[in-house]
């Protein structure tokens, strides 16, 4: 059975940002280290968020 993300958080962790785009948390990863991905991720000092409005749009233009 497939979860579902429809909570109403407006910051992800970077595992339900992942499942969101279908892909695997170690892209996001890799994206928040070398600051090279197509979403910023937000630090609040050792923790990486994700924008759920940047995730979603991201994933409607690209996906």
């Amino acid at each position: 059975m497939e979860k579902k993300i429809v909570s109403e958080k407006l910051l992800l962790k970077t595992s339900e940002a992942a499942e969101l785009l279908g892909l695997q948390p170690q892209t996001l990863r890799r994206w928040a280290i070398y600051e090279n991905g197509p979403i910023t991720p937000i630090r609040y000092g050792r923790l990486v968020r994700w924008s759920k409005r940047e995730i979603l749009d991201f994933a409607r233009e690209n996906l």
